[in-house]
């Protein structure tokens, strides 16, 4: 299904230029690592799927050039006689490493590690994008559009809106990623998918009558068969069907006007008519965002063409593959230098990575991690990759049905938050596990900062912030496991006094707060609502420290410990020169923070996955001007 006896030429010119030109100045035996990766999640995602790794890796194993295309390559200009001599004996030896297949990717994620010489890596660069991308959109569109279904059962129908090759890549993608069906025939014979059609409107404007297209399609397929309603008049339609087929009707189907509106209507119609068992399965234009509209409404299935095979308007994973590591001109596999792009906006990050996990103790993600080519596993975290191919051979074989699987357990593995269809920042950004200090010294020079994690900013408070009770849990276990890296746990929190505005910061008594200089009443000492969020466990904070006492405060710097001691004191006392700093809200409290804490002196780190913001937009701009100010905040 590809116009070529082998793979070899699903590729870029250029990729076959730069190996000309490896071949005639000697490099292209060099020791060289590769890395696919997407360095940004498409706009309003918080994870993506990878899917294509089984195609890819055949692919791989196929990537050859025979006489006649080698001959053509020639003719072309694109490659000399040595190279041409090079490309006659040319397959894939090499390793590659990666996520299994289904598994979860944030930005920075080396999902893909190529491994060999530098000639066979990178004539590899299109293949391996053109499929992951393709593949890899498709299945993180596809589990979105599964987690609004609820449980519905989904049929993927996007071959119509696609290339004929890419349609069956589609199929694959969306059933590894949860969808229960395809109406694609290629794909259910090629990969095993259960497939499901019946008839289009045509099917029914070639009778005489409805009543005639129902009768001849039940009398092919039985009472069983899902009968499509609304070419007319959907009322009309269901009693008719009904009255073809009897009560026992598997079901109908409706591709046209307000769903919602239609579907409960033709349930009330069906369960009058004593079909209380018939299905109602929804078409028409449907994405993840309004099969999460519909959740209420009586729909048994849903039908995905367009938005499924497009990635819901996001078509490529914006994968790219780069260099990140190079061997001596010798061949000497054992050195092996880190290389990496500084242009602006497409930086990448050197050297051979592995990647760990952490989990909390629901099993739930809560950072991923990677470390250097060259630096130590770090204790009691997953590692993320596995070996894939080994001297050019696949060693990683699972089945569809074993990837679909594993694709459920890890969704699983993301709190309810962040498999919203709603618009948010990636639940995680990869970053580097800097190697832990093995002097006392430099283990007293880190502290930890947690940022008013009480009860009035989590859900239920008077300032409550989506997400807030999922990050204290969170930080609470990144608490329990790295408490000990910190020379000292600080946690502030804001401590209004009663009965006074605070010195403005509360609204005046008859006006309405601006939530910008003025705001409800909160965390007043005494009250409920100044308290730590009962999710955030304080065993290990060893200094507290309250702020806005009878005047604004936002930063824990223009706060104080239980002795009167300014946090930035605190901290200098400590000997600390470096902050991780979590909290509540990003936007807000966290930003003035980290701004402070960088302003002073301070080396800064936000923890991803470990603050909250109030708004999409403000927290976007706030982790712009941290990083602006040298706050690390993520690659």
């Amino acid at each position: 299904m590809v116009p070529t006896a082998g793979t070899g030429l699903l590729t870029d010119r250029y990729e076959l230029t730069m190996l000309d030109s490896f071949v005639r100045d000697g490099s292209v035996d060099r020791r060289a690592v590769f890395e696919a990766f997407a360095r940004r999640l498409p706009e309003g995602r918080r994870y993506g799927m990878l899917a294509g790794l089984g195609r890819l890796l055949a692919l791989v194993e196929d990537f050859t050039f025979d006489a006649g295309e080698i001959a053509w390559l020639r003719e072309q200009g694109v490659v000399g006689d040595e190279a041409a001599a090079y490309l006659a004996d040319f397959r894939f030896r090499g390793d590659i490493d990666g996520y299994r297949e289904g598994d979860l990717y944030f930005p920075g994620s080396p999902v893909l590690t190529v491994t060999g010489t530098l000639g066979e890596c990178v004539v590899l660069e299109t293949l391996v994008l053109s499929v992951l991308n393709h593949d890899t959109a498709v299945a993180s569109a596809a589990a979105r559009m599964v987690d609004a279904a609820g449980g519905r059962s989904l049929i993927e129908m996007g071959g119509r809106r696609t290339h004929e090759v890419a349609a069956i890549a589609t199929a694959r993608a969306a059933y590894l990623a949860g969808f229960d069906s395809t109406s694609n025939l290629a794909a259910g014979r090629l990969h095993g998918l259960p497939t499901v059609g019946t008839a289009a409107h045509a099917f029914t404007l070639a009778h005489e009558t409805e009543e005639d297209a129902f009768r001849s399609q039940v009398e092919a397929l039985g009472v069983g068969t899902t009968l499509l309603v609304d070419t007319y008049d959907v009322a009309e339609g269901i009693r008719t069907a009904v009255r073809v087929a009897g009560p026992e009707l598997g079901g109908i189907r409706l591709d046209s006007g307000d769903l919602a509106e239609e579907a409960v209507k033709a349930r009330a119609l069906l369960d009058s008519l004593g079909a209380t068992r018939t299905r109602i399965v929804a078409t028409s234009d449907l994405d993840e965002f309004v099969i999460s509209a519909l959740a209420d409404a009586p729909i048994d299935g849903y039908g995905v063409g367009t938005r499924v095979a497009t990635g819901s308007g996001h078509p490529t994973a914006s994968m790219v593959y780069k260099l990140v590591a190079i061997g001596s001109l010798d061949g000497d596999s054992e050195q092996l230098t880190p290389v990496a792009k500084k242009s602006k906006d497409k930086a990448s990050v050197g050297g051979h990575k592995r990647s760990y996990r952490e989990y909390d103790d629901r099993g739930l993600l809560v950072a991923e991690v990677f470390v250097g080519q060259d630096e130590s596993e770090p204790d009691g975290l997953t590692r993320v990759q596995v070996p894939l191919l080994r001297d050019g051979r696949t060693v990683h074989t699972p089945s569809l049905a074993e990837i679909r699987a594993f694709a459920a357990a890890v969704l699983a593995t993301l709190p309810a938050d962040a498999r919203n269809v709603a618009a948010g920042p990636p639940y995680l950004t990869v970053t580097h596990r800097e190697e832990k200090a093995v002097t006392a010294e430099t283990d007293t020079k880190k502290a930890l900062i947690v940022v008013d994690v009480q009860n009035d900013f989590v859900e239920g408070g008077s300032l409550g912030v989506t997400g807030g009770r999922e990050v204290a849990s969170r930080i609470s276990a990144h608490l329990a496991k790295h408490a000990g890296d910190y020379a000292l746990v600080a946690a502030s929190r804001d401590w209004h006094r009663p009965g006074e505005t605070n010195g403005g910061h509360f609204h005046e008594p008859g006006e309405s707060p601006d939530f910008t200089t003025t705001w409800p009443v909160h965390c007043v000492q005494g009250e409920t609502g100044s308290e730590y969020a009962p999710e955030l466990v304080t065993d290990a904070v060893t200094h507290h420290v309250v702020k806005g006492m009878g005047v604004p405060a936002y930063s824990a710097f223009e706060g104080v410990t239980e002795d009167g001691t300014m946090l930035a004191d605190l901290l200098r006392d400590a000997d600390v020169e470096r902050l991780d700093i979590t909290g509540i809200a990003t936007d807000y409290c966290v930003r003035a923070t980290a701004l402070d804490a960088a302003r002073a002196g301070f080396r800064v780190r936000l923890l991803p996955g470990l603050h909250a913001g109030v708004a999409e937009e403000s927290s976007a701009a706030a982790l712009s001007e941290l990083e602006a100010a040298g706050v690390e905040v993520g690659p």
